[in-house]
């Protein structure tokens, strides 16, 4: 899947907000309280790109332990993986897709749901933020994420999913419909300022 990867050398563009207005209607659920303890989300997707152009953020996938490849990635399942990050430094974690040009995006997302959770609770469209940007290879993205901050220290299920109706090409290749899962079993650590934050992986 040519999902969008690492932030941190993009230029973020906010024209996802303007994208998102193209895609279908209830792509996104509205706002659902969740029954959990929870961290706290960011709502303010102003806030979410001064902080993402910062770099002062951890990318969930760069913690894992896991490691998978694009061909792996290129059909249906779910991949989990394993991570355990610190509690006092914000969070990025989301589902993004890439294509070759603006166009085949809209229509490739005429196809997609996108769904994020934690703990088995559904976020909704108040803190899940779409974020368009161009990867350094000329790919044009979608990105939909969710900024997080003041985890509770324990265990937490996040789930980025994608479910494609039907088969759909990126302008590279194709990719078969069903459910594309990524499944991260996240330990929260408390006190674990100074621990060492590696750089968002590719």
């Amino acid at each position: 899947m040519k999902t969008g990867g690492t932030l941190k050398r993009l230029v973020i563009i906010m024209s996802g907000l303007l994208l998102t207005s193209c895609l279908l209607p209830g792509m996104i659920p509205l706002n659902q309280e969740p029954a959990g303890p929870m961290p706290v989300m960011e709502k303010d997707a102003d806030k979410v790109i001064e902080v993402l152009n910062s770099r002062n953020y951890i990318e969930l996938g760069a913690f894992a332990q896991e490691r998978y490849t694009e061909e792996d990635f290129a059909k249906p399942g779910t991949f989990t993986f394993t991570v355990k990050i610190p509690n006092d430094q914000p969070v990025y974690f989301s589902y993004g897709w890439c294509t070759t040009t603006d166009e085949i995006l809209r229509q490739n997302f005429e196809h997609i749901t996108v769904k994020l959770s934690i703990n088995g609770d559904e976020l909704g469209n108040d803190v899940i933020h779409p974020i368009s940007f161009t990867r350094p290879d000329g790919l044009l993205c979608l990105d939909y994420g969710v900024l997080a901050t003041e985890w509770p220290a324990g265990e937490y299920n996040v789930e980025a999913a994608a479910n494609f109706a039907e088969k759909i090409n990126d302008g590279i290749a194709d990719y078969e419909a069903g459910d594309y899962v990524v499944q991260y079993n996240v330990t929260v650590e408390a006190g674990a300022s100074g621990s060492e934050t590696p750089s968002p992986s590719p």
